[in-house]
C-alpha cells in the first residue's frame, strides 16, 4: 500500500526591535516563533527553560562579548503572540542593537518581522480579535486622555463583546428558522413567530442605539474639527496662533493673507481637536484667493464646530456673523473680536445673541480673553462628545457593517416566518455575516492589511 507524508511547514521565527531607535538606557528586541527558545545558543549561552528570566552575557561569533542583557522566555500559548517567544532587554546602544539583530538575521529560520506581524500572529492564534488590534493601533496613535480611554476600551472588548452576543443570538434564531424549513409540513408552535420577532426587535434596537451616537467615537479617534471662519482681518490667524501657543499661521494686516487651510492639533482638556484657520470671506477677483474662500466654506460646512470671528469695530459685523451661520454645519461660537478698540458703553449697544447663538465679546490680544475662549471651546466640544456610555463605534467600517446588519434584520421582520421562511433565514444569515465582518471572522486579510500598514515594526 502506497502512503505519503504531508509535510506542514513551520512559520518563520520573527524578530524586531520593539523600542524606538536612537540612544537609550534600555532597548527591547522581541522574538516569536518555533525557534525562539534556541536564541541563547546563537550567542554562546545555554538554553533557558520556559517561564524564566535570566541575566546573561551575549557573545559574538569571535568570542567577544556584545552586552549583558536580561532575557525572557515564554512558552506557547502563554505569550503575547500565542507562540513560543522571547525578549532581549539590552542597552540602547546602536552598536549593541545592530550586533544582536545581525546575529539573529544570519541564523537559519529567523527573519526580520514585517509591520504589525507580531499582532497579526496574536490574532491568528486567538490571543486577540481584530477589533482589539484596531484598539491597539489607536492606543499607539493616541495623543489625548480621551483617545487613550477609548482605545483601551476597544482593546478590552467594548465593541467585540456586544457584537459577538448579537451575532450569536441571530445565528440561534437562524438555526431555529432552518429547522422549520426542514419540517415545512409541520405547523408553527404557538407563539414561536412572536418570540422570534421580539428577540430580533431587541437586537435591532440595541444596534440602533449604538448607531445613534452622533459619530462620537470617530470624532474622538480622529479629533474634533473646529473651523475658524469669518471676514478678512477679523483675527482668525491670531486666534489660531494664540490657542496653539505658537506661530502656526501668518498674521498680517494685509487682506487675504490666509489662502489655504492651516491645521493645528490641540489637546483641549483631554479632548483631541483639529483647529483650522481658513481664508477670510470677501469679494475678490484673485482666483487663488477665491479658491481659498471656496475651500473655507467647504471645511466650515463639514466641521464639527464653527468658531465665527468678526471685527466688532466694523459696522457690518453682525451681518457677517449671520452669513457665516447660514453656511450650515454643526454648532457655532460667535466671537466679536477687537473689543479693546471700543469703549464699554459702545459694547453694551451690541446684541448679546445672533440667531440664538451667544456672542462672546473679546480682545484676542488679551491672554485672559484667550483663556475664556479656550474654556468655551472645551465646553462646546464636551457637549458635542457627551455620551452616558462610551461609544461602541470608532471606525467607518464598524458603522457600515452594523447598518448593513440592521437593514437585513429590518427586512426579515417584514417577511412571514410561516410562509416566507427561506427569505427570513437568508436575511438572518446576511445580518450575521455583516457582524462577522466587524469581528474579522470574514474578510480578515483585507482589514488586517489596512490596520497593519500603520503599525510599526516590532508590534
Amino acid at each position: 500500500m502506497n502512503s505519503f507524508h504531508l509535510e506542514i511547514s513551520q512559520p518563520d521565527t520573527i524578530f524586531a526591535l520593539a523600542t524606538a531607535t536612537g540612544k537609550s538606557a534600555i532597548a527591547v528586541i522581541r522574538i516569536s516563533g518555533p525557534l525562539s527558545q534556541r536564541v541563547p545558543a546563537l550567542f554562546g549561552q545555554e538554553i533557558v527553560p520556559p517561564k524564566q528570566i535570566k541575566v546573561m552575557r551575549l557573545m559574538a561569533s569571535d568570542g567577544q562579548p556584545i552586552d549583558e542583557v536580561v532575557y525572557f522566555c515564554f512558552q506557547s500559548p502563554h505569550s503575547a503572540t500565542g507562540e513560543d517567544a522571547a525578549e532581549i532587554q539590552c542597552h540602547g546602544s546602536a552598536a549593541v542593537i545592530s550586533a544582536i539583530l545581525e546575529i539573529l538575521g544570519d541564523a537559519d529560520g529567523f527573519r526580520m518581522a514585517e509591520a504589525g506581524e507580531f499582532t497579526k500572529r496574536a490574532i491568528d492564534n486567538g490571543k486577540m480579535d481584530i477589533t482589539a488590534a484596531e484598539g491597539l493601533a489607536d492606543l499607539i496613535d493616541s495623543e489625548t486622555a480621551r483617545q487613550r480611554q477609548q482605545a483601551t476600551a476597544q482593546m478590552f472588548g467594548r465593541l467585540s463583546t456586544p457584537v459577538s452576543v448579537w451575532r450569536e443570538q441571530i445565528i440561534a434564531q437562524a438555526a431555529l428558522i432552518e429547522s422549520l424549513i426542514d419540517f415545512a409540513d409541520e405547523e408553527l408552535p404557538d407563539g414561536l413567530e412572536d418570540e422570534i420577532h421580539h428577540k430580533i426587535s431587541d437586537i435591532i434596537q440595541q444596534c440602533k442605539t449604538a448607531l445613534d451616537d452622533g459619530h462620537i467615537g470617530e470624532m474622538i479617534r480622529s479629533g474634533i474639527e473646529v473651523a475658524i471662519i469669518g471676514p478678512v482681518n477679523a483675527g482668525k490667524s491670531t486666534t489660531l496662533n494664540a490657542l496653539a501657543r505658537r506661530p502656526a499661521a501668518i498674521v498680517s494686516s494685509e487682506e487675504g493673507t490666509t489662502r489655504d487651510v492651516v491645521e493645528v492639533k490641540l489637546d483641549l482638556h483631554g479632548i483631541p481637536v483639529m483647529l483650522m484657520d481658513t481664508a477670510g470671506f470677501r469679494l475678490t477677483e484673485n482666483p487663488v484667493e477665491n479658491q481659498g474662500i471656496e475651500l473655507a466654506v467647504a471645511r466650515a460646512e463639514a466641521a464639527d464646530l464653527r468658531l465665527i470671528l468678526c471685527d466688532v469695530t466694523q459696522p457690518d459685523w453682525i451681518e457677517q456673523a449671520k452669513k457665516c451661520l447660514k453656511l450650515g454645519g454643526s454648532g457655532a461660537i460667535i466671537v466679536a473680536n477687537k473689543t479693546d478698540r471700543l469703549e464699554w458703553k459702545d459694547l453694551s449697544a451690541h446684541p448679546q445673541h445672533i440667531d440664538d447663538v451667544e456672542v462672546m465679546f473679546l480682545s484676542l490680544q488679551n491672554a485672559a480673553h484667550i483663556e475664556q475662549l479656550e474654556n468655551r471651546l472645551a465646553e462646546a466640544i464636551r457637549e458635542i462628545t457627551s455620551n452616558k456610555t462610551d461609544p461602541l463605534i470608532t471606525r467607518q467600517r464598524h458603522r457600515e457593517s452594523l447598518m448593513n446588519a440592521t437593514k437585513h434584520l429590518h427586512q426579515a421582520q417584514r417577511y412571514s416566518i410561516d410562509t416566507q421562511t427561506e427569505l427570513v433565514a437568508e436575511e438572518y444569515r446576511a445580518a450575521a455575516t455583516s457582524l462577522a465582518r466587524i469581528l474579522g471572522i470574514i474578510d480578515v486579510e483585507e482589514v488586517l492589511g489596512h490596520i497593519f500598514s500603520r503599525f510599526c515594526i516590532g508590534k
